[in-house]
């Protein structure tokens, strides 16, 4: 899959991938809001075996990239009716400045509209979860249009035995609807 707008590119991840997403799993500060502050000691040869699982899957680990610069990564998977969504922008000089929020709308437009995967299982709503200390993704996904569900509190140990909570996101395909009515003008 590719997707395109702009200088943003989100696309499924390829073996030549592999060395960059498996130096941002390992790096403890990429992935210390995912619970990893030691990063995940993983090798290159199982971020290659989990790259060529986007082959046979509807769901895909995707590379994203401004320019051509890979600059994070993107994930989602199909269940019964549902996309779960998770982003990571790992070069950190590219947060702060609105590109997850593009990249975001780009996917859940995909999600919402592809036809290859919504004749396979129509997507009737998105999912995605957060750390509650993430405040900054928290904010980006609320502005998207997405529904804060609950708070998880305690709901999990991170790595080095810290308690952990979380936040369950949700957007339906009817508050999709909505929010392209109101940006292209049209009422509902």
């Amino acid at each position: 899959m590719q997707i395109n707008k702009e200088n943003l590119t989100i696309r499924s991840a390829r073996v030549e991938d592999a060395k960059v997403l498996t130096d941002w799993w390992n790096d403890g500060n990429i992935m210390a809001h995912a619970g990893y502050p030691k990063g995940l000691n993983q090798s290159i040869e199982e971020t290659i075996a989990q790259i060529k699982e986007n082959e046979i899957r509807l769901s895909q680990r995707c590379i994203i990239e401004v320019n051509g610069i890979r600059i994070g990564e993107l994930s989602y998977g199909i269940g019964d009716g549902f996309a779960e969504i998770g982003i990571k922008i790992c070069d950190t000089s590219y947060q702060n400045c609105g590109i997850g929020t593009k990249l975001l709308n780009m996917l859940i437009e995909f999600l919402f509209t592809d036809e290859a995967i919504n004749t396979k299982v129509k997507i009737e709503k998105i999912i995605l979860d957060t750390n509650l200390k993430n405040k900054r993704a928290q904010h980006v996904y609320e502005k998207i249009g997405f529904t804060k569900l609950r708070v998880n509190k305690d709901a999990w140990e991170n790595q080095v035995g810290e308690m952990q909570s979380s936040v369950d996101y949700e957007m339906t395909r009817e508050q999709f609807q909505k929010l392209q009515s109101v940006k292209f003008g049209g009422s509902q």
